[in-house]
């Protein structure tokens, strides 16, 4: 690579870092026809793209083993797409069919482009830890603007005039959320995904393994990353993101339980040494379920508690614990009452139109088209929906990550899409487990922690095209390969 072409690719990739917590820059955002999904960070990783993945890819005429699941399921999109230009489409709305189907697949292979960008930039220990610096630093800048958000709201019940305009300037938006905070990003709920799916992970992983990538601790003992673990927590909590909460319960329930079972193993052990006879299985897989058992009812202890936080904070969620609407009602008639019904019956439409269409989905970008024909009646008694069936001029979308993947490219994209991410899973265990650097363990507990995060948080968005989770499954693999190429140097160096 020519001196140029480094220094070039070099300060994109740190601007694409430092940007990330833009998700919607307004310049972007009109020149994608007024899409909200306009990252800041798509321009450099465009130019990435171009300098990096591009002459890599020429060069070796193949991507990462771990694209391959990928790889086949773009083909499947592509191949599920083109069937669906073979039916008789319903009418609905003026929007061409091949407008939104375009968006779906340029979004996706945006995606692609973070995930391979993240990949081919960093190859070794000290490029991963480089860019852990650079991706703490605009989380740094997240944790501040947050504080300057609700200190002034808190103080005079209204954002100052400054932060206004500052919000419009770096927001498609430009809005902020009375008493929630919103961040960088283009509401409050996406300042509590791009946390949960990419800084909290990471912060987590070094903060467990008391690790840091920087050369010094707080006090000599404490990882910088343990007080921007703190700030990024108080910060997702100030978006008032229920699914954020929930997110991080589940992230923290894992690490408990990582965190129990590995302290029963250690006794069983030391009893099976000072009792010098082998540990009975029984009493091993007892000792799992009562484990099990207390960690579900910490965790629904977590979520009551987190409930009731959000009754007295949150008007939507007032009538969470009013068993007297949920039996009067019914479920829906209460989710209708904290303002989540919405929601569920986006995700029933969707899923309608995955039965209609089980094995190759109606195509990406395609689902929304189905929407009257798959909507459950009860949504005929939300505003919203009517709006969005009678009024809007856009495609109503699934709302959840999950039930898109099924209705749009059916049970065999879905199960491809699944694979890629159990291909990850596996990739983060495989860092952790063997004898490697802080780093890596570090890395390989981020890995699993993004995962659980994606899972949970992949029931309140389903774009393809905010890079959070496509980076965070970059850097799983960019540290497997780091990894593996640092074991096979020993190797060679011991064989010498």
């Amino acid at each position: 690579m020519s001196k140029f072409r480094e220094t070039l690719a070099d300060v994109s990739w740190k601007l694409l870092l430092v940007t990330l917590p833009i998700t919607s820059f307004p310049l972007l955002s009109k020149l994608f026809s007024g899409t909200m999904v306009a990252p800041l960070s798509f321009l450099p990783m465009v130019l990435l793209v171009l300098v990096v993945v591009l002459p890599e890819f020429l060069k070796r005429k193949a991507f990462p083993r771990q694209f391959q699941p990928l790889y086949i399921f773009f083909l499947i999109a592509v191949f599920s797409l083109a069937l669906a230009f073979l039916r008789e489409l319903p009418s609905f709305r003026t929007i061409p069919v091949w407008r939104n189907a375009l968006e779906g697949l340029v979004t996706l292979l945006f995606g692609f482009g973070f995930y391979l960008v993240t990949i081919y930039c960093l190859r070794d220990q000290k490029q991963i830890r480089d860019a852990l610096r650079w991706i703490n630093l605009g989380g740094a800048i997240i944790i501040l603007v947050v504080g300057l958000q609700y200190v002034t709201y808190k103080l005079s019940g209204t954002f100052p005039q400054v932060l206004i305009s500052f919000q419009g300037i770096i927001s498609s938006s430009g809005r902020l959320f009375d008493g929630r905070a919103t961040g960088l990003a283009y509401e409050p709920s996406w300042l509590a995904h791009q946390l949960n799916i990419l800084y909290i992970p990471i912060w987590f992983g070094f903060t467990t393994q008391n690790e840091t990538i920087y050369h010094r601790k707080l006090f000599g003992r404490i990882p910088i990353e343990a007080l921007l673990l703190t700030g990024g927590i108080t910060s997702m909590f100030l978006s008032f993101s229920r699914i954020g909460w929930l997110t991080i319960i589940a992230v923290s329930m894992f690490l408990f339980f990582r965190l129990a079972n590995s302290k029963i193993n250690r006794l069983l052990e030391r009893k099976e040494k000072e009792t010098g006879s082998k540990h009975n299985a029984w009493r091993s897989i007892f000792s799992k379920f009562i484990l099990w058992l207390l960690l579900l009812l910490i965790m629904l202890l977590l979520i009551f508690s987190a409930g009731q936080i959000m009754r007295r904070v949150d008007p939507r969620m007032e009538q969470l614990f009013n068993l007297k609407v949920l039996q009067q009602y019914g479920i829906m008639g209460w989710a209708g009452r904290l303002g989540f019904a919405e929601r569920i019956i986006y995700w029933q439409s969707a899923f309608n139109a995955f039965v209609d269409h089980p094995f190759f989905g109606t195509g990406l970008g395609v689902a929304g088209y189905y929407f009257p024909e798959t909507t459950p009646s009860f949504g005929y008694r939300l505003p919203e929906i009517l709006s969005a069936l009678l009024y809007d001029n856009f495609i109503p979308n699934a709302k959840n990550l999950w039930v898109r993947l099924l209705s749009e490219t059916g049970i065999v994209g879905f199960s491809f899409f699944i694979a890629w991410v159990v291909e990850h899973w596996r990739d983060a265990k495989d860092i952790e487990k063997r004898k490697h650097s802080g780093l890596f363990k570090a890395m390989g507990v981020a890995g699993q922690l993004l995962i659980i995060a994606l899972i949970v948080e992949g029931f309140s968005l389903d774009t393809f095209g905010l890079p959070y989770y496509w980076i965070g499954f970059g850097l799983i693999v960019a540290s497997w390969r780091a990894k593996s190429w640092n074991q096979a140097s020993k190797s060679k160096h011991k064989s010498a």
